[in-house]
């Protein structure tokens, strides 16, 4: 197994208010607030990881910048005149190419923890050492985690179904591939249902997130515990 540390990156987008589909729900002070919050969950999950080197923020947004200082990681802005995830994330691969790998963690995923980083980036350094796409799918078929060894083996292509569409590249491309199931990966915070799933996979986790949803002001959460 190679033993140098892959490059991770997050892409972050609406600071300030992002995530719409929550706004029946919460109002835009909270959606920031829930924005940070999970950001800070997933930073602190990739500095924590042992397979992890340098975590870069990446963005448009200036204040992603200001949160990236905060959390002590690099910032890669997104040039005004780019617009997008994946062309972000392809600067960003042109920005990491000599790096052995590439880690891209979006950062609504506030219940993954170091070994499950670690697992995914395990999956994507074959025997042979040779090019490796591995993937987390969100339940939706969507891509939650992708590692690309070496940064340059495929362009991302997230969007509805991209899980898959990751998967044809990777064979087209020659690569290995490799797909990490787990709750923790698959979900991801978009609708408000989401939330109190979250918690509900969380448990007693001391979580950021966790701590946020459950403060003064934001909506009681209710529902049965998930198994």
């Amino acid at each position: 197994m190679p033993d140098a540390p892959v490059e991770a990156v997050v892409p972050v987008r609406g600071l300030p208010a992002g995530k719409a589909r929550l706004a029946r729900l919460l109002t835009i002070e909270q959606r920031n607030r829930l924005v940070r919050a999970m950001l800070d969950d997933v930073v602190r999950a990739l500095q924590d990881a042992r397979r992890v080197g340098r975590v870069t923020i990446v963005s448009r947004d200036a204040a992603a910048g200001r949160e990236a200082e905060r959390l002590g990681v690099a910032f890669l802005r997104q040039p005004p005149e780019r617009t997008g995830l994946n062309p972000a994330l392809r600067d960003a691969q042109e920005d990491r190419a000599a790096a052995a790998a590439l880690l891209i963690v979006p950062a609504d995923l506030p219940l993954i923890r170091p070994a499950d980083i670690d697992a995914l980036v395990d999956a994507a350094s074959p025997a042979t050492a040779g090019p490796a796409v591995a993937v987390a799918p969100a339940e939706d078929g969507g891509t939650n985690g992708l590692c690309l060894r070496p940064p340059s083996v495929i362009a991302p292509a997230y969007g509805p179904g991209s899980a898959a569409r990751h998967e044809r590249a990777a064979r087209d491309a020659g690569a290995a591939f490799a797909a990490v199931r787990s709750e923790r990966w698959a979900l991801d915070v978009d609708w408000p249902e989401d939330l109190a799933r979250l918690l509900a996979l969380a448990g007693p986790a001391e979580l950021e997130t966790v701590r946020c949803l459950r403060s003064a002001g934001f909506p009681s959460w209710g529902g049965p515990a998930l198994g």
